[in-house]
C-alpha cells in the first residue's frame, strides 16, 4: 500500500509507527508538523512542514495547502493523521479520503476542554474522518462525546514489543552492566513537563529517600522543559536527597530503554491526564511495578493492588506511601512485578495489535468500514 501518515515526527511513537510499516514493505510518506529534532525514520520519503513555511498561528493555512496538494499528487491509499490537533487539522483540510485519525490523550482530554475554537475543531476532524482509532476506552468516549460515529470508531492500542521489553533474568547483574548501584530502584518514566507532575515526583522522591536512604531514584529528562527540570532539581537538593538521584535524558533505542525499565523495581507516571502511555505498558512488560495517578483509561490495564497502585493526583505524600509500601513489602512487589509482567504478555503484545491496524488501513483501502462488529459498510464511494 502506499500510505501518508502526517504526525510529529520527533516522536517515538511516530518512530516505531511508520518502520512498522516501512518493514511490512509498504510506501510510506511521512509529514511532519513540528521542526525535526532527531533523524527522519528510514524508509519514509519525509516532508518537513516547518522547513518549508515558518509563520504564526497562520502557518496552519500554508500548511493546509501544501498538505492538500501533497496529498492530492500522492494520491495514498490511506492518508492517516495521528493526533486530533494540528496534525488532524492538516489531514481533515486536506479533503481526502480514506482518511484516518488516531487520538493519542492529551488532544482529547486537555486541548480539546480549553476552548471552544478547539473543542469546535476537534469535532470537525473527527466528523471528516472515515474511521477513528482510539488508544485507550476513555478517549473512545470522549470522541463519542465530541461527534465520532461509535459505529467507525475503535479502540486500539499499539502495544508493546515483549520481545525487546521483557523482565531482566537478575536486575543486580543488569544494574550492575549498566553501571547502576545494586539497590532497590525507583523510576520516573515520564518527561519533566507539566502535565505529568514532576514536582509532585520530586517531592515524593524527597519523602522516600527521607524514610528509606537505602533506595534509589531514577529521573527520565528526555524531551523536558528545561525550567521545569531546574526546578526538580532544587526540590531534589532541599529535600536532601540528591546523592540517591540520577537522571539520564535520550536512550539510543528502544533496548536501551527497555534495560532501564527492567533495571528498575518500581516505575511511576503520575500526570493529570493520560491515555494509554506506551511508557507505563513498557515498563509493565519488564517488571516494573507500575505507581500511576487515579485515571480512568489507566484501569484499563492495571487493576490496584494486583498489577500496581493507584494515588490520587498531585498528591505527593500518597505517592510516597505507594512507593514505601512496595519497598517495604518485599511479597506485594514481587507479586505485582510478575503480575504486570503477564498482563501485557496477554493484552499488550505489539506483533498482535499492530497486524490489527494493517488490517484498517487494508479495508479502508478497499472502501469498507473496518469497524469488527458491524458490517462492512462501503464508504466514500469506492467498491
Amino acid at each position: 500500500m502506499r500510505l501518508c501518515v502526517i504526525s510529529n515526527p520527533n516522536s517515538i511513537h511516530t518512530h516505531r509507527w511508520v518502520d512498522y510499516f516501512v518493514g511490512r514493505g509498504h510506501e510510506v510518506t511521512l509529514i511532519g508538523d513540528l521542526p525535526l529534532r532527531r533523524a527522519a525514520p528510514v524508509g519514509v520519503d519525509y516532508v518537513d512542514l516547518p522547513g518549508r513555511q515558518r509563520g504564526g498561528k497562520m502557518r496552519y493555512a500554508g500548511w493546509a495547502r501544501s498538505v492538500r496538494r501533497i496529498v492530492r499528487e500522492l494520491r495514498p491509499d490511506v492518508l492517516h493523521a495521528h493526533y486530533i490537533a494540528s496534525t488532524g487539522w492538516l489531514g481533515a483540510a486536506a479533503g481526502y479520503h480514506p482518511f484516518l485519525v488516531t487520538a493519542w490523550g492529551s488532544d482529547l482530554l486537555v486541548n480539546a476542554q480549553r476552548s471552544v475554537v478547539q473543542r469546535q475543531l476537534a469535532r470537525w476532524v473527527l466528523r471528516s474522518a472515515d474511521y477513528v482509532t482510539c488508544v485507550s476506552e476513555n478517549l473512545a468516549t470522549v470522541a463519542q462525546q465530541l461527534g465520532a460515529d461509535p459505529g467507525r470508531l475503535e479502540v486500539a492500542p499499539w502495544g508493546v514489543d515483549t520481545e525487546v521489553f521483557r523482565a531482566a533474568d537478575d536486575r543486580d547483574v543488569l544494574r550492575g552492566k549498566l553501571g547502576i548501584e545494586q539497590a532497590l530502584t525507583v523510576m520516573s518514566i515520564r518527561s519533566i513537563k507539566p502535565v505529568y507532575n514532576p514536582l509532585v515526583i520530586a517531592d515524593a522522591f524527597g519523602l522516600v529517600a527521607q524514610q528509606e536512604p537505602a533506595a534509589r531514584f531514577i529521573v527520565r529528562t528526555h524531551n523536558s522543559n528545561p525550567d521545569l527540570l531546574a526546578a526538580f532539581r532544587r526540590r531534589i537538593d532541599s529535600a536532601g536527597a540528591a546523592r540517591s538521584v540520577s537522571y539520564t535524558g535520550d536512550l539510543a533505542d528502544d533496548r536501551a530503554i527497555a534495560e532501564g525499565y527492567a533495571a528498575s523495581d518500581i516505575a511511576v507516571s503520575v500526570p493529570s491526564s493520560d491515555g494509554t502511555p506506551s511508557s507505563v505498558l513498557e515498563a509493565m512488560a519488564c517488571g516494573a511495578v507500575p505507581v500511576l495517578s487515579d485515571l480512568p483509561s489507566l484501569h484499563e490495564w492495571v487493576s490496584d493492588g494486583q498489577d500496581g497502585l493507584f494515588v490520587p493526583v498531585g498528591d505527593a505524600g500518597a505517592l510516597a506511601a505507594a512507593i514505601l509500601r512496595l519497598v517495604w513489602d518485599k511479597e506485594l512487589r514481587s507479586r505485582l512485578q510478575a503480575n504486570s509482567a503477564a498482563t501485557i504478555r496477554s493484552r499488550g503484545d505489539r506483533t498482535h495489535l499492530m497486524r490489527r491496524a494493517e488490517e484498517i488501513y487494508e479495508t479502508l483501502a478497499a472502501g469498507k468500514n473496518p469497524w469488527p462488529a458491524g458490517p462492512e459498510v462501503q464508504l466514500f464511494g469506492k467498491s
